[in-house]
């Protein structure tokens, strides 16, 4: 099966994916099959090939109006070709070229090299014979690898049966998932700390964190004498929670060092996990954030539901300390609750209320706790802007080793993800399956992620969904101008981004920047996403405007290409797009 990306890419916009393909002249030793339309002077022809019309020079005398396989000895502008054997009078079919590779023509090698015919995939005798002898590898991955050496093939990628490993792993499996199915399993067995702490960066339990926006937070409340977030932080620093004093101390001298060693603002911004660890109280900090995590990944409806129920159970706590809360109100909070349970602070509630002798005042602190625990989360989902989603992208290609090779002089460079698990591969680790899986996925990506066509650049980039609070992998392909300094231009690009939305479901936009005027092209298979997306394209509008673009149009496509999977419709009608709509912020 393959990676939902690469489906959607293939159902939902094939002529924009044809539009990315490049077209390049002949090259030397490819093989082409072509129809000899008429003749010139000096063995010169005219021949249809695909598409196109060529002009080219024969080596052998042909029949106008035949067909013919065709090596090319010499490319350019004005190609020479030489034609292959075959049988007189036969028009040429796959089946000739694959005996003339020594391999036997069958239903699985003629159903490739017929595909890279009609494709039109440039390759060489040599190429093709290396490209069936890995294609009899494993004759039950037939569909999988056939398409994985069209890729290679395309790509002029090596043909080795570790890139065809890693370039089907990359087309079939989805990395989030990957990645969660490790974590869970190093979790359990709880042997590799460092595997498990770089699991934890790119495979979080809920979207990123906004880590500078809280910590520039503590310390403005610090410098303020608040204990907002001190109050907050607190249950994570219990059984020897310090006392405000202390804490208020301790930020506030961390302040200070953060503003001598440069700009506060950005330096605070730039944490990194190792920064992280010298933060006052970091252990308790961390806690505090995972369960920031827990909380964030749950819909901002079902957030506001539990914030309603929690005011409610408040109020009569406050008004009748006395009373036992009433059997409703109960019942309806731990209703509430139930989507978090992995959250500390929900389960002593829950303990609180099942128990009929419970302390009233302990009750309402807990309660407390966890309503401020919720508008803390929502205020910093709110601080997440364009800056913190650029770091975010760069820390995850960092963290996940993406560049992993050209890193290998840093010392950081073994910390990444990669560096980790080539580490734990090394060491003979048991049960090395799914490490080597996410090495052949991340290999896999590596590979397809630059291609350089010297005056144009083409870029895809397949980033984990989870730190961005979704379920599949985020796919992003970018086209456009190689400017001087080899970086792609900025003001004439084309960009594609495929996304998997909690309610949206399978999404691709079409980005397309034209001296910094931008047009987008949204496909969605749910016909309602127009009437939940317009009311935000003013907000775009004024984004895009204050960094230098203007948005010309924005155009909506329905299509049926892609099924929804569980066969439900949102009630759009009931969702603020302003508030609700948290497909779309990214």
């Amino acid at each position: 099966m393959q990676h939902p990306s690469i489906q959607m890419s293939q159902g939902i916009l094939p002529a924009l994916q044809s539009q990315l393909q490049s077209q390049n002249n002949l090259q030397a030793g490819q093989i082409v099959t072509g129809k000899i339309a008429k003749f010139f002077p000096d063995n010169k022809a005219l021949l249809q090939i695909g598409a196109k019309q060529i002009i080219a020079e024969l080596q052998t005398s042909l029949s106008a109006g035949s067909a013919y396989w065709f090596e090319v000895k010499e490319g350019g502008e004005r190609p020479r070709l030489q034609v292959l054997p075959q049988a007189a009078g036969k028009q040429p079919d796959v089946n000739q070229l694959i005996e003339l590779t020594g391999h036997k023509p069958s239903k699985m090698n003629t159903s490739f090299v017929d595909g890279l015919s009609k494709q039109q995939t440039p390759f060489s005798m040599p190429q093709l014979k290396q490209a069936l002898d890995l294609l009899q590898l494993d004759p039950r991955s037939f569909e999988v690898h056939k398409e994985a050496l069209q890729v290679m093939l395309d790509r002029k990628l090596p043909l080795s049966e570790n890139v065809l490993q890693a370039i089907a792993a990359r087309q079939t499996q989805d990395l989030t998932s990957s990645l969660r199915q490790l974590t869970a399993t190093i979790t359990t067995q709880n042997n590799n700390p460092p595997l498990q702490q770089t699991l934890t960066s790119v495979s979080p339990e809920g979207p990123a964190v906004n880590e500078g926006q809280l910590i520039q937070q503590i310390i403005q409340e610090a410098k303020m004498g608040k204990q907002g977030l001190y109050q907050a932080i607190r249950p994570s620093l219990l059984p020897n929670a310090p006392s405000y004093e202390e804490w208020q101390q301790q930020w506030n001298d961390f302040g200070k060092q953060s503003t001598v060693a440069g700009n506060p603002q950005e330096g605070i911004n730039r944490i990194s996990d190792k920064t992280a660890g010298v933060l006052p109280f970091g252990q308790a900090f961390e806690s505090f954030k995972a369960d920031l995590q827990e909380v964030g990944k749950q819909p901002v409806l079902v957030q506001e539901r539990l914030q309603t129920s929690l005011s409610t159970a408040q109020q009569l706590l406050s008004m009748f300390p006395d009373r036992a809360l009433p059997e409703e109100i109960t019942a309806n909070l731990r209703n509430s609750m139930e989507a978090f349970r992995s959250v500390p602070v929900v389960r002593d509630i829950d303990q609180l209320l099942q128990n009929t002798s419970t302390n009233k005042e302990q009750l309402l602190a807990k309660t407390s706790d966890l309503s401020q625990l919720l508008q803390i989360s929502q205020q910093n989902e709110q601080s997440k802007d364009g800056a913190f989603f650029r770091q975010l992208m760069q820390d995850i290609l960092r963290q996940t080793g993406f560049a992993y090779e050209h890193d290998l002089l840093d010392t950081n460079a073994e910390d990444t993800l990669k560096g980790v698990l080539l580490q734990h591969t090394a060491q003979g680790h048991e049960k090395a399956d799914l490490p080597a899986q996410l090495l052949q996925q991340i290999t896999g990506s590596q590979l397809l992620q630059v291609h350089d066509d010297k005056q144009m650049l083409h870029i895809q980039l397949q980033l984990p969904g989870a730190p961005f609070g979704f379920d599949k992998d985020i796919l992003m392909e970018m086209e456009g101008k190689k400017e001087e300094d080899g970086q792609l231009s900025a003001d004439h690009c084309r960009i594609l981004f495929y996304l998997h939305l909690p309610n949206l479901k399978d999404v691709a936009i079409d980005m397309y920047v034209q001296k910094k005027t931008i047009n987008l092209h949204i496909y969605t298979t749910a016909e309602e996403a127009e009437q939940v997306m317009r009311p935000l394209q003013e907000k775009l509008k004024s984004a895009l405007d204050s960094n230098g673009y203007h948005l010309s149009a924005v155009k909506f496509s329905a299509s049926d290409t892609v099924k929804e999977r569980n066969g439900t419709k949102l009630d759009y009608a009931a969702v603020h797009p302003e508030q609700k709509g948290v497909d779309y912020r990214i």
